[in-house]
């Protein structure tokens, strides 16, 4: 068979919505069809070195609304962790390229280390750099100064986020909606809150910029360095990085919620897959990047049972939740782990590997 049929064949089995988010629907319809094709043309060359951004933090209490650049929030307001959907996918593919021998760094803020780093360490064969940026915003800026000026982005060639959020949109796009601004005016003032357009959002449409390192900056400052750089996204909610390739219009008549204008990611990619979750998009581009290189042998070890390891021992000794129960539970996106590891076992049945 054909390589793009099996690329095909792939991103069906990852583009479903058991959690009922939305963005792809029961209808399979939503935005990003085909984006798996070209995000693994990408790859075709082999790169010189890749950086995989990921890590979602996830608060176990109500945001404090009065948190601000200048007044960031106090520690209590911090308590929470990373949450499972993300890291597990995002160590299988750096664990797919580093057996490759490509370099491949991993990038976080300091909040998701912990999870991101024990996911590392439980789920690659390989010693993989990982690097974490303040969450404060002049210590983040530091951060990323640095990093571009110790020269550890001069071999990256490709960037991948994955479940990573990023900024909304600074003016929200209405035309051609059916969304009324005083409407939404009157929301934010009967909800007592201090939301303002261009924050990142999670999926409740609440601002996180208080836990959340504005890494999408640093991919900014990666492609003014390099002008060739290639920018992949994958998310299953809209307010991932990368979905800035989709209309603000698309995806907010996908998503649910009162609130769902603040959600959609206004940043952009060269391919963004779109996956019911985004681990499911993970394991997909390993996929079909060893499928390219005729090294389907390097996923062998990346079993459904490996997996269920790897969440259930972050969970266990880091910390991690659920990120839509909130909950510290071996489940992803409110699935079961049965339910949440079916298309990566279809996946590896599709490549002639053993559940």
């Amino acid at each position: 068979m054909k390589i793009e049929q099996l690329i095909s064949d792939i991103e069906s089995l990852i583009r479903r919505d058991p959690a009922r988010r939305g963005l792809i629907g029961a209808d399979g319809n939503g935005p990003g069809m085909g984006e798996l094709a070209v995000a693994t043309q990408l790859f075709l060359e082999k790169p010189s070195g890749v950086g995989l951004i990921t890590g979602f933090f996830v608060r176990k209490a109500v945001l404090d609304e009065s948190a601000t650049d200048d007044h960031p929030a106090e520690p209590d307001c911090l308590a929470g962790h990373a949450e499972t959907d993300g890291p597990p996918g995002t160590v299988v593919l750096a664990d797919v390229l580093a057996g490759l021998g490509i370099p491949v760094t991993l990038i976080t803020d300091e909040l998701c280390e912990p999870v991101v780093r024990l996911t590392c360490c439980a789920g690659s064969s390989h010693k993989i750099q990982i690097l974490a940026s303040p969450i404060e915003k002049r210590g983040s800026a530091n951060w990323r100064a640095d990093i571009l000026k110790r020269g550890l982005f001069q071999n990256i060639s490709h960037l991948v986020a994955i479940e990573r959020v990023g900024p909304g949109y600074t003016t929200v796009p209405h035309q051609n909606s059916d969304i009324d601004d005083r409407a939404s005016d009157n929301r934010q003032r009967e909800q007592g809150t201090s939301w303002k357009p261009g924050h990142c959002c999670n999926m409740r449409g609440e601002s996180i910029d208080a836990f959340s390192a504005d890494l999408h900056l640093l991919i900014e400052a990666a492609a003014t360095r390099n002008s060739k750089l290639q920018v992949v996204g994958i998310g299953d909610g809209g307010n991932e990085i990368g979905m800035g390739r989709f209309s603000w219009n698309e995806l907010r008549a996908r998503l649910p919620g009162p609130n769902a204008d603040r959600v959609p990611c206004r940043v952009s990619a060269d391919a963004t897959v779109v996956a019911g979750v985004s681990n499911w998009g993970a394991y997909a581009l390993a996929a079909t990047i060893a499928v390219l290189h005729d090294r389907v042998d390097l996923l062998e070890r990346h079993t459904a049972a490996s997996q269920q390891e790897v969440i259930e021992t972050v969970v266990r000794e880091a910390g991690a939740v659920d990120g839509v129960t909130r909950r510290n539970e071996p489940t992803v996106d409110g699935l079961p782990f049965l339910t949440q590891i079916q298309p990566w076992i279809a996946i590896r049945e599709r490549l002639g590997l053993k559940p």
